[in-house]
């Protein structure tokens, strides 16, 4: 037992760290000497490093410092010292606190890189190493509880093992993830009025939003038609714009939208198929609809794909225009000066649920990629589509029975996604006003 007595002629027995050299390669091992309070702080001190090391690599190729996820390491902190007093109260005899709290520390690293490196891998891949790592460490809680104690100690190692597959589900289910790293968002600081006087240089875009609209017709029937209005945000990266032609797509097949649709567009690779997405040009192509619809009766959805800020601030720039980026106020403004009253509105963009609150209305539905203090992920060059655009207009729409069904099958598709990823969750979020949702529903069953 720890902290016996020896004799001159015993053998030396082995320091903390040689211990768990050997038991980290599941041999042997003699009852280690000393106080563990060394080994305590400096594995303490390695494996918070490490987990900062392996969040930030993650992060890449520009995180930034994420100051709200520092609290949640000290769940793991209690995780640990939980786990280290059941394994003294489930072992006969007992060993010291301290001495199983070494042991546990020892085992850290494996639980470690399962919930970070390891879930990168495919399901099923996840869940053969999974396996593996349970089974691992059932063994080196046996080797390690039976240096210390000089008894076998299945149980005690099985209600350990135990503890560590319960402490991960939980933690993935409440996303307690500890990360202290995030992507850095692109910045709008700078003066809205300076770029607001800038982008009114731009306003013979107005023509070509009239151009376009030449060929929106309602058909005249009594009955709710549907009308499509899309907003690229950001022309640098193609996958909003692609994004935007899909959700046309979809969105006018599910919905039978025909010729009454109009998107702006910011891509770089083309400026002139479409209409420029801007602040001024949104408000202007919402009159320019409004003057075709029913307003009493017709649904307008605008789908809006681009970065985001916690401003909440929609990013707007296409090669050298003076953009400003399209706020709370511009787009609950906008829509107010339509005067279009029935509203689907879709924001792909990170921290899109920012503006959900603004737009809670009876007759309005509000589909967002992310909650309001959530980045979304997929915004890059490398991507045809975002994570949300993948899932929610190419998967889960059009055979969707409804909206809610659509955003509910996206979103859990999403969260999978994510997880096998370890990607903060996104968190996706909507608003389903009542009225509209039973408008849409006799609209589909008018269509039937």
């Amino acid at each position: 037992m720890l902290g016996g007595a020896t004799s001159d002629s015993a053998p030396k027995r082995p320091s903390w760290f040689r211990t768990l050299g050997r038991l980290w390669c599941l041999r042997k091992v003699a009852e280690p000497h000393g106080s563990p309070a060394v080994a305590i702080m400096l594995l303490s001190a390695a494996w918070l490093a490490a987990w900062v090391i392996i969040d930030r690599w993650q992060r890449q190729p520009d995180p930034e410092f994420y100051v709200d996820g520092i609290p949640l390491l000290g769940w793991y902190a209690l995780a640990i010292l939980s786990l280290a007093g059941l394994l003294r109260w489930a072992s006969n005899p007992r060993p010291a606190l301290g001495t199983t709290l070494v042991l546990v520390l020892g085992l850290t690293p494996l639980p470690l890189l399962l919930m970070s490196v390891a879930y990168d891998l495919d399901m099923p891949g996840f869940w053969y190493v999974s396996c593996a790592v349970a089974v691992y460490a059932i063994l080196y809680l046996m080797r390690g509880l039976r240096a210390v104690t000089g008894r076998t100690q299945r149980g005690a190692a099985l209600v350990g093992v135990v503890f560590i597959v319960v402490f991960i589900g939980l933690s993935d289910a409440v996303d307690a993830i500890p990360d202290v790293w995030s992507p850095r968002d692109p910045d709008f600081s700078l003066s809205d009025d300076l770029l607001a006087a800038r982008e009114a240089a731009l306003f013979e875009q107005a023509d070509r939003i009239d151009e376009a609209l030449e060929s929106v017709h309602r058909e005249g029937s009594a009955h709710p038609e549907a009308f499509f209005l899309g907003f690229a945000g950001v022309g640098d990266e193609k996958v909003f714009a692609q994004e935007i032609d899909l959700a046309s797509r979809v969105v006018g097949q599910r919905f039978g939208i025909g010729d009454r649709h109009l998107s702006l567009i910011n891509d770089e690779r083309d400026l002139e198929r479409a209409p420029l997405a801007s602040v001024s040009g949104l408000k202007y192509a919402l009159q320019g609809l409004a003057s075709h619809m029913d307003l009493d009766n017709d649904v307008l959805f605008l789908a809006i794909s681009s970065h985001g800020s916690e401003d909440p601030v929609i990013a707007v720039s296409n090669s050298q225009f003076p953009l400003k980026g399209l706020t709370g106020e511009d787009l609950v403004g906008a829509l107010h000066e339509s005067g279009i009253q029935w509203r689907v509105i879709i924001i792909s963009a990170c921290y899109a649920g920012g503006f959900l609150d603004s737009l809670r209305d009876a007759r309005t539905i509000v589909i967002t990629a992310a909650a309001a203090n959530r980045a979304s992920f997929g915004c890059s060059n490398d991507s045809e589509l975002t994570y949300f655009g993948e899932a929610f207009y190419r998967d889960a729409l059009p055979g969707a029975r409804s909206l809610r069904s659509a955003f509910d099958a996206a979103k859990t598709a999403i969260a999978a996604r994510e997880r096998r990823e370890h990607v903060t969750p996104s968190n996706p979020q909507a608003y389903f006003g009542s009225e509209i949702e039973s408008k849409l529903a006799a609209m589909g069953a008018a269509e039937r």
